[in-house]
């Protein structure tokens, strides 16, 4: 076959950009020649570290605690005192109905009992006399109520048993004149009186309506003016000092988690801030159907910018590796199938291969390869080339890899 003048620059043209390829991946020791400027990389320095593996999942923030206020009694709504987003203190009056009806009741309850009491008086002084409160019979039925109480703890007798002779010994009681103060009172009516007191004051109570729990307010139903009745729901109360998430976590990862071990969760509408939790509860039960169990993740709430229904991812804790050298996964390179880093070594950047171990978020475990007090490049170090002089800045890394919590942008949030 003749060659032609095309052949032999094609041929070239090959070499070249075969040349340029090799000359790029290959590390050389020849600082001029790298091609690259005094770059100016961010670092870390390494070192020794605790490691947390953890699997992540979703959920949305609710409170701690939350309850349904009703009204105990049905009226006109004469006064509300707070408004929705509103913190209160446990017991502080929330809403005020008319109370005037049970006022009056309170009142005629009252005069009934004092009525009541100067009756008793009456009868009292004018029967002085004082009766033996131990006849041979009562005697004889306290030993044998005695001997029957040791005789039910023992499991000899029934409770219907005891309580028929205990009820002979009660009546006999009765018969022989004591308990005739008591007796004597409930014949006049006192005991019926204080009852009715005691029922109005509670009517006139439940007339104000109070937190049950310290919290903030939240979905108001009704307005002054307006006329509510027994039991209907009139807001809703929330104890968010701390936030709760559930979460469904697969079983192969749910066994792995304990109770007080750490949780990391980014809140996307906060713009992504991150929040430190811990593991609050593993549900021993697994959805046979899904294979996942829940468990849910207490989330302090010190600022309250936390709120209801708002969207989380969370990273959860499966296992702790003690004293580990951890790097971002940034810092990772690829270079002819292995991985490695950007050290720096006295202004020059080293090409450096490590031997990578766990993976977790967006760090990971390096095996072989570094040590502590390292410098590692984290930025700007994609086009660097070995032993390239650069001018470092040392950062902090990052807390347990939370600045890529779930590895989703914020467009990816619901």
């Amino acid at each position: 076959m003749k060659i032609r003048p095309w052949h032999v620059a094609g041929t070239l043209l090959v070499l070249c950009c075969a040349g340029l390829a090799a000359y790029a991946l290959w590390p050389t020791d020849d600082a001029a020649g790298s091609g690259a400027a005094d770059e100016r990389p961010e670092v870390i320095v390494v070192d020794h570290q605790d490691f947390a593996l953890r699997s992540e999942a979703t959920g949305y923030l609710v409170p701690w605690r939350e309850a349904e206020v009703s009204a105990e009694v049905g009226g006109l709504l004469t006064n509300r005192l707070v408004e929705e987003g509103s913190r209160v203190a446990e017991g502080a009056l929330l809403l005020k109905l008319d109370e005037r009806r049970d006022r009056l009741t309170l009142e005629e309850a009252e005069a009934a009992m004092l009525m009541a009491r100067a009756e008793y008086a009456a009868r009292v002084s004018g029967d002085l006399t004082t009766a033996d409160t131990d006849t041979t019979e009562l005697a004889s039925l306290r030993v044998r109520l005695r001997g029957a109480e040791h005789q039910f703890e023992e499991g000899a007798i029934s409770d219907s048993e005891l309580r028929t002779i205990r009820d002979d010994f009660e009546n006999a009681f009765v018969r022989s004149g004591g308990r005739r103060s008591a007796v004597q009172q409930v014949m006049a009516g006192v005991t019926q009186a204080e009852s009715a007191v005691a029922r109005a004051r509670l009517q006139l109570q439940f007339t104000n309506i109070r937190a049950p729990f310290s919290g903030r307010v939240a979905d108001i139903e009704v307005e002054a003016g307006q006329r509510v009745s027994a039991g209907q729901t009139v807001l809703r109360l929330l104890d968010d000092r701390r936030m709760k998430v559930d979460v469904a976590v697969m079983e192969s990862e749910m066994v792995k988690m304990r109770p007080g071990a750490s949780a990391v969760i980014r809140v996307p509408a906060l713009g992504n801030r991150v929040f430190e939790g811990t593991i609050h509860s593993v549900n021993p039960a697994v959805d046979r159907d899904l294979g996942t169990g829940r468990v849910t993740v207490a989330v302090p709430n010190v600022d309250g910018r936390l709120v209801t229904g708002l969207f989380a991812y969370v990273a959860l804790e499966t296992e702790r590796l003690a004293r580990r050298l951890v790097v971002p996964s940034v810092a990772l390179l690829v270079r002819q199938g292995r991985d490695l880093v950007f050290t720096v070594k006295d202004g020059r950047a080293q090409w450096t291969y490590v031997t990578v171990g766990a993976r977790s978020g967006d760090q990971a475990e390096i095996v072989e390869g570094l040590a502590p007090g390292d410098h590692v490049a984290v930025t700007n170090h994609f086009a660097l080339a070995h032993d390239a002089p650069v001018t470092e800045t040392i950062v902090d890394a990052p807390v347990e890899g939370i600045e890529g919590l779930g590895g989703f942008g914020e467009e990816d949030s619901p």
